[in-house]
């Protein structure tokens, strides 16, 4: 089975989860989330980059949540305008976004639009270099034994992880039911070195 195909059959076996079932597993990845941010600690403030769940992927909210109660800074993925892209080289960067203000976030509202850097306010929503942050949380479409990950095909991951510090988690979230056998993968793609699953 081709990227395509295998994406499409574990998207769809996703989507056939029942939504209590969806919200139950996602709480206690979450919490599985929660152990691992307490065991790296808050000596130092600390910064953690989730993104907004989307259809029916594991939904990280009550982990970003637990972040913030402990003073750690959360950021999100924001897709960049083809002019930002070239400067920055990725496609997308992380963004703080504080507890009141995202509702407000248009890229949480909208995950896939790219923004232009005048389209987002640069105070409100600074940009965190990929050095600062100590925790990402990697959504993902399936996943097998190896750690080989399948996203949805724009590569954006697997351009941003090999930026962050040596000293960052990593950490891949799924459904039980996302894993496969094998992942068919790319020179260009990164195996997770973690992922929480339940």
């Amino acid at each position: 089975m081709d990227k395509a195909e295998l994406r499409r059959a574990v998207i769809a076996r996703r989507d056939a989860l029942d939504l209590d079932v969806r919200a139950a597993k996602s709480a206690v990845v979450c919490a599985r989330l929660v152990e691992l941010l307490d065991r790296l600690g808050a000596a130092a403030p600390r910064t953690v980059a989730v993104y907004a769940a989307m259809g029916s992927e594991v939904d990280p909210a009550a982990f970003a949540a637990a972040a913030a109660k402990r003073g750690w800074r959360a950021a999100y993925p924001c897709m960049l305008s083809a002019t930002d892209a070239m400067a920055y080289g990725q496609r997308m960067c992380m963004r703080a976004v504080s507890a009141c203000n995202a509702s407000e976030t248009p890229f949480i509202a909208h995950p896939t639009r790219a923004f232009a850097a005048t389209d987002v306010d640069n105070i409100r929503f600074p940009i965190v270099p990929a050095e600062a942050l100590d925790m990402v949380v990697v959504p993902l479409v399936a996943f097998d034994r190896t750690g080989a990950r399948l996203g949805y095909g724009g590569g954006c991951y697997d351009r941003y992880l090999p930026t962050v510090s040596p000293a960052c988690q990593i950490i891949g979230i799924a459904f039980d039911e996302q894993r496969v056998d094998h992942v068919p993968t790319d020179a260009h793609d990164l195996p997770l070195p973690n992922i929480v699953n339940a």
